[in-house]
């Protein structure tokens, strides 16, 4: 070797090692049900939830619950779900939430009806937008509780570099609860409806013969109305109530299981805000100085 052309080579610097994804005992979905069971009362309270749900504007105050609810989680709180439920601050950002939703939805809508125009792909242009924004709108929410603003619930850009960190337990959290929601909704809707056709059809039938006889008189047809229109309209009461129930659970479920997924995924939005203070703050205790003798 010409030892007037050899020079030392430079080790070359060892990569720094991957950070390493921390394994979760429970997914966030696992995770925020075990907060709801371990609530005193949880079947009760989502039953409350369910009822507030049913009130049109009042229901803004189920999803400020839920959030404030869920803001705790991020910052290491594990409490039950509180008594309270209609309070101003839970009006005042469910009322954010919806207005979130609100825009959200418009923009989506907007572009998922553009994107149905394309042949064949239209359709699954248009599902991937509706889902996009459902999702979408859940992190919004989430982000605006921690902010405690409406305005950083609408920071785009932040919502999408935090949703890209582990899209699987997000589209899961947001996503699974109200398909399942969905199903429970649709196959008893089915079911009551089928029973409230029979009982219509079975006590307008007697009414509907005796008109079939002859020219029916007014009686007569208000009687074949009434047959057909109470049971329908009890059949629709009643899957408005439960449809409010379970939604009301999905959004419990969905909400806390975000609150699980920005405490693993998304810990910088702790900095957006101080923590809400309790409502009876707490006092260390002073020990009294020793009496003079």
């Amino acid at each position: 070797m010409d030892q007037m052309n050899y020079s030392p080579q430079t080790p070359m610097p060892t990569p720094a090692p991957a950070p390493v994804q921390p394994v979760y005992a429970k997914g966030c979905i696992g995770a925020a049900w075990e907060d709801i069971k371990t609530t005193p009362g949880y079947v009760g309270k989502l039953l409350v939830l369910g009822l507030i749900m049913c009130v049109p504007i009042l229901n803004f105050v189920v999803a400020g619950y839920l959030l404030h609810w869920s803001r705790e989680v991020p910052f290491g709180g594990k409490t039950p779900m509180p008594a309270k439920y209609v309070t101003g601050k839970n009006f005042e950002f469910g009322f954010y939430a919806f207005v979130i939703a609100l825009a959200v939805g418009i923009v989506t809508g907007v572009i998922g009806m553009v994107l149905g125009f394309i042949p064949l792909l239209g359709g699954l242009a248009y599902l991937a937008v509706m889902v996009a924004g459902t999702v979408a709108i859940n992190v919004m929410q989430m982000r605006m509780i921690m902010g405690y603003t409406i305005g950083d619930g609408f920071n785009v850009k932040d919502v999408w570099n935090m949703a890209k960190r582990n899209w699987g337990q997000l589209l899961l959290v947001t996503l699974v609860p109200n398909i399942v929601a969905g199903l429970i909704v649709g196959v008893v809707t089915m079911v009551i409806t089928l029973f409230a056709v029979l009982v219509a059809v079975g006590g307008a039938a007697p009414s509907m013969v005796v008109a079939s006889a002859s020219d029916p008189s007014f009686a007569e047809v208000m009687a074949i109305v009434g047959a057909i229109a109470v049971p329908t309209l009890i059949a629709v009461l009643i899957v408005y109530v439960l449809a409010c129930f379970v939604e009301a659970a999905a959004q419990a479920v969905t909400v806390r299981g975000l609150g699980h997924w920005v405490a693993r995924y998304a810990p910088e939005w702790t900095a957006l805000s101080v923590p809400v203070p309790p409502a009876t703050p707490t006092y260390p205790q002073t020990p009294f100085p020793p009496q003079a003798s």
